[in-house]
């Protein structure tokens, strides 16, 4: 596996590679190799590999890609070298370096422009387009500027977790692709262990009680509830986790291992005892399912069935790096709507994942984020804790006693990684600046130390005190891969509107209401105020909200939704019409008819047309309540009730 990262080095930084790439690659190699983490790396580049060779992309989670030795195998695509350029053809590159990297690595030769450019950003997407000063060649730009510490500790010697977002329809091919490459008796499933609630505790000693008819005074009964509570009571399956034992080790020697429940034919064996109990001592890969994969693929089958539309025809080229995407993120501008969507939020996000919810909105609507790096702040803030509300809103609005005005936004801590750099920008010691980093992004706050040396090193009162409020902070890697995913989607949402609203709609409603969409703009309007009056929401209203709103924002683009059609509906996808100004609802839609009645109707279509509704009841497993619904919505078009030889 040891070329690999060097190889990939190679053909993008160029052969002999800048010392600093040089410098960064033996930093993690040393520790990666010196502490055996080689065959994590090399066991999650083999299932990136496979997972992108059958045409999904896959998503990366946590602090792995702080690891440059991981970019450079595939296993992320998060770049963590600090800002800069680097051209495709000459291969020469300018890197954003600070006085200590200076010191390191000596003055770099810049033309002033290019220096200019660097100065002015804190992400490498945020660069401007220049052309190279030595062959004239468009450069490409990265870097998002993260410690290879915050993913295997300072001295190196953490074990790697490397969380991955496979697609869900992929998930499980991945999880045998485990099983085929180290064998039935070395590949599991986690296990897990459900232990009893104290709520439930309690319940068990009072329903003993009550059978027995004996009386028992309160302090006895949190007694024996406070004994019962924690104990094992059922035990599951981790939804990703495989745990792989060594070929050297016999796994009975480890773990006991059992059938999901007692089914000798399932396919998987579980480990009995919860995977916790023995993770720092074998290996346990996260094989997550997750959605934005499964959009991404949808949308790029799209641009494979329509490549006259597009000038790329691989993930990597979507060119989502793009004013007009990233204005979304405060306005609703490039969506070009015709009329008031009557929603007072003023972002365009609504359908883009992470960046969909209301409570993300107005972080949007606080912040008006213009750049890449602004947005990956947002998504930081919006999954740590204590983070935003209470803490950096105070700050960005102009409300805190600490800081006199406004703070620029991009001064703000949004993620973990945050607190490293700023730190080390400061001229604090690294190890003090780890540490102070890992105690925050726990919830632990500061020390007297650590404030008496924050403050020794001129850093602010406000940002002491930001420090102390926070409960957790999210990495900067894991929330950089979500921007990423999600700001490809947006470039469809933006630029091929017709295809992003059918996979949305196909792959992440949640709920419809077939007459409503069909009836259009009015009606729609008029369903989500009818909701939105309501004091006591059901959950299937609070998922039909969002999913009308985005009906909506699609209607008043232009488009249109049709109602289910026995020809041309799909079981679960909405359908593109032949002028790519509508969408056919699927027979799923329709409330009570679930996916698997559904794909009857397709089978069967598929072998022959339908002659009437009654060869419809006959050749699906449509229930004659799901058939009167949708010939209520003229499902069935002008299809006879009967045969033709039925009615002779």
């Amino acid at each position: 596996m040891f070329p690999i990262p060097y190889q990939k080095a190679y053909k993008i930084y160029g052969n002999p590679l800048p010392q600093y790439i040089i410098d960064r690659l033996e930093l993690e190699l040393n520790s990666i190799i010196g502490n055996g983490f080689s065959s994590v790396y090399y066991i999650s580049h083999m299932l990136v590999k496979q997972s992108n060779e059958n045409g999904y992309v896959v998503g990366s989670r946590g602090s792995v890609g702080s690891s440059f030795v991981a970019t450079m195998m595939g296993i992320t695509e998060v770049n963590p070298l600090k800002p800069h350029y680097i051209c495709p053809k000459c291969h020469y590159s300018a890197f954003k370096f600070n006085d200590q990297d200076k010191k390191v690595y000596g003055e770099q030769d810049i033309p002033e422009y290019v220096q200019k450019e660097l100065d002015n950003v804190d992400c490498g997407f945020d660069l401007h387009t220049i052309n190279c000063p030595i062959c004239g060649e468009q450069m490409d730009k990265g870097g998002i500027d993260i410690a290879f510490q915050t993913f295997l500790g300072f001295d190196g010697d953490k074990v790697p977790d490397i969380d991955l977002n496979f697609s869900g329809e992929y998930q499980e091919r991945a999880h045998l692709f485990c099983r085929e490459m180290f064998g039935i008796d070395n590949s599991f499933r986690a296990g897990t262990v459900s232990s009893v609630a104290d709520k439930t505790a309690y319940g068990f000693v009072k329903g003993y009680i009550e059978r027995k008819g004996g009386k028992f005074r309160q302090a006895e009964i949190s007694r024996i509830a406070e004994e019962i509570a924690g104990c094992k009571r059922t035990t599951g399956q981790h939804p990703g986790g495989i745990v792989v034992v060594p070929d050297h080790i016999e796994y009975t020697d480890v773990t006991p291992v059992q059938y999901p429940a007692d089914d000798t034919t399932a396919t998987w064996r579980t480990t009995h005892y919860d995977y916790h109990s023995f993770e720092s001592n074998l290996l346990k890969l996260d094989i997550l399912g997750h959605d934005d994969p499964t959009v991404i693929k949808a949308l790029m089958d799209y641009v494979e069935q329509n490549q006259d539309e597009f000038n790329f025809n691989k993930v990597e080229d979507i060119p989502y790096i793009d004013p007009m995407v990233l204005s979304l993120f405060s306005s609703k501008d490039a969506l070009n709507l015709k009329g008031d969507d009557g929603d007072r939020l003023s972002s365009g996000t609504i359908g883009v994942p992470e960046f969909g919810t209301n409570f993300v909105r107005e972080m949007l609507e606080a912040i008006k984020p213009k750049s890449f790096g602004e947005v990956l702040k947002v998504s930081g803030l919006s999954h740590g804790t204590d983070v935003w509300l209470g803490n950096a809103s105070v700050l960005v609005q102009g409300e805190s006693k600490l800081y006199n005005g406004k703070l620029p936004f991009k001064e703000v801590i949004g993620c973990r990684d945050d607190i490293m750099i700023y730190l080390l920008n400061k001229n604090l010691p690294a190890f003090d600046a780890f540490s102070i980093m890992e105690k925050v992004r726990k919830g632990k706050g500061l020390s007297p130390e650590n404030e008496a040396l924050m403050r020794e090193h001129d850093v602010p009162e406000w940002y002491i005190e930001s420090c102390k409020m926070i409960k957790y902070l999210f990495p900067k890697a894991h929330a950089t891969a979500y921007v990423m995913m999600a700001l490809r989607i947006a470039w469809f949402k933006v630029y091929h509107p017709i295809y992003y609203y059918a996979v949305y709609f196909s792959k992440r409603a949640k709920a419809f209401d077939c007459e409503t969409f069909v009836e259009g703009r009015n009606a729609i309007r008029n369903m989500i105020n009818s909701i939105e009056k309501k004091d006591d929401k059901k959950n299937k209203e609070i998922d039909l909200l969002d999913e009308l709103k985005i009906a909506l924002e699609m209607v008043l683009r232009g488009f249109t939704f049709k109602q289910i059609d026995i020809n041309k509906s799909d079981a679960t996808n909405f359908v593109i019409s032949d002028d790519k100004k509508s969408l056919y609802l699927p027979f799923a839609a329709l409330d009570s008819l679930g996916a698997a009645a559904a794909s009857t109707v397709i089978e069967a279509r598929n072998v022959m047309p339908f002659t009437s509704v009654q060869d419809v009841e006959r050749r699906t497993k449509l229930n004659k309540t799901q058939v009167a619904k949708l010939k209520v919505l003229g499902a069935f078009g002008n299809l006879p009730e009967k045969d033709v030889h039925t009615l002779l």
